[in-house]
């Protein structure tokens, strides 16, 4: 076993959670980055604070063990994120698909950190116990998903404020799927940056001009007929003119369904792989100039770094979706192509012609056709893609790393002869980009929503990875 294994190990445990309680990316990913938060924080302070600190210290009470003190910190963090989550999202659109039973789901992940370490009731196993559950109240306290305090936010309140009018040409509205989806996830505080130097407008795309940032200008844009012609052409569940492989990014980069680990799941993955085949998780000796590496703390590091990123993207991108105002104080909430194809008639565009029976590629498993139930500017997955390729490349200190990645989605995880469906990319960069265009071909983005994630994710993720950094 090398030393980096168990962060692996829990990142699995959680990768399994959201196959089987679904939901919101936006909460989903927190839970993600909490737990690795933590477990990067229990090592980090038992090795001697190698890198920056995300708590203030925590005083260890006898011989705790850093590896079994971060599967400790992973069992209580993931644990009580998860329980917190059913609590808040039972009977809420989006929330936990099959709430578990708290008491169940605390047991199965104690036992899960007892196979994973094999430790027993040992004074070093207590000593261990003890120090990551301390790890991880504080971590529960310094990242809530919601708080009554000085600062008040419910990232699961469902509640649209201001509300959206169905009689405004432009503005996103039901298609079918749900209502909005976690319209405050935008409101939750950002993690590890600073609110007075990178407030969450900090990260607000530009590809989008001021100038057209009103429904009835937007709309009447050469940008946006272009926009909308080329999802129509590409997008459609019939298009004639989107290639096969178009059609297999389309799919492959999806995981919108409940039981797959969700768009932060299959990044995760990418991340797994890369970490294996880099050889993070081993120790490493020292080479020329090149200082040695402990395998525990430089995994734990990267999965922190990743998590961290990756929800920071999720609340950027829900603020862009919800509260991206112009300058009349009123914000851009845009309807999603399927919407604009159907309604074109409406738009006062010449460039644009209606199709009422157009719809998307995107589809459940019963064939229905749905666009994810939120506005469209920005893209969430060109988000999550772009802070996530930051992320790498910020640890690995380079883009030119090649690796193959699978999918979850149950459309496209495995081809027409069972064969478990890959694809291979030369660098981060090139991956997070597929990722954003994949949703023009799966017909649910224009490509400004893909390129202002792109924008969003990519500063996001770079600002948040330098948190992880020597020297910050």
């Amino acid at each position: 076993m090398q030393p980096g294994d168990i962060v692996i190990a829990w990142n699995n445990i959680y990768l399994d959670v959201v196959r089987r309680i679904g939901g919101a990316p936006g909460p989903l990913s927190h839970m993600g980055a909490v737990m690795h938060l933590a477990m990067y924080e229990a090592v980090n302070q038992l090795s001697g604070n190698t890198y920056p600190n995300v708590l203030a210290p925590v005083a260890p009470v006898g011989t705790p063990d850093p590896a079994i003190s971060a599967a400790y910190a992973a069992c209580y963090a993931l644990t009580d994120a998860l329980e917190t989550y059913i609590r808040l999202s039972k009977g809420v659109q989006g929330g936990a698909l099959n709430p578990l039973d708290p008491f169940q789901v605390r047991a199965g992940a104690e036992l899960h950190a007892k196979e994973l370490i094999n430790a027993g009731s040992t004074p070093v196993d207590q000593d261990s116990d003890k120090f990551g559950k301390a790890i991880s109240n504080a971590i529960k306290a310094k990242f809530p998903i919601s708080t009554s305090g000085t600062v008040t936010y419910d990232g699961l309140n469902m509640t649209v404020d201001p509300v959206l009018k169905d009689h405004l040409n432009g503005e996103w509205r039901d298609t079918g799927s749900g209502s909005a989806l976690t319209p405050h996830w935008g409101e939750v505080p950002l993690f590890l940056l600073d609110p007075a130097s990178r407030p969450i407008s900090h990260y607000e795309p530009k590809d989008i001009p001021t100038s057209l940032f009103d429904y009835s200008k937007l709309l009447k844009s050469e940008l946006y007929a272009a926009q909308v012609r080329e999802v129509k052409r590409l997008g459609g569940m019939h298009s004639t003119e989107r290639t096969p492989d178009q059609t297999e990014i389309a799919i492959f980069w999806a995981n919108d369904l409940n039981g797959t680990s969700k768009p932060p799941g299959q990044l995760y993955t990418i991340t797994q792989t890369v970490a294996k085949q880099q050889g993070t998780l081993k120790d490493q000796p020292a080479s020329g100039a090149t200082p040695a590496t402990n395998g525990l703390i430089e995994t734990a590091r990267l999965f922190a770094m990743v998590g961290t990123a990756m929800v920071n993207a999720s609340m950027v991108a829900w603020h862009a979706k919800y509260f991206l105002l112009n300058s009349n104080n009123k914000p851009l909430r845009l309807w999603r192509p399927e919407t604009a194809i159907q309604l074109a008639a409406t738009d006062g565009n010449n460039g644009t012609t209606p199709d009422p029976d157009w719809q998307p590629l995107s589809a459940t498993m019963s064939g229905t056709r749905f666009s994810p139930n939120f506005p469209a500017y920005v893209s969430g997955h060109s988000t999550f893609g772009a802070a996530h390729a930051a992320a790498m490349r910020t640890f690995y200190d380079t883009d030119n790393i090649a690796f193959t990645a699978t999918t979850e989605d149950p459309h496209g995880a495995r081809d027409a002869n069972g064969i478990r469906r890959t694809r291979s990319f030369t660098s981060f960069t090139q991956a997070a980009l597929e990722n954003g265009r994949s949703r023009i071909y799966l017909g649910v983005h224009y490509q400004f929503d893909a390129s202002g994630g792109y924008e969003i994710g990519t500063r996001v993720g770079e600002d948040t990875a330098k948190s992880f950094l020597l020297g910050s």
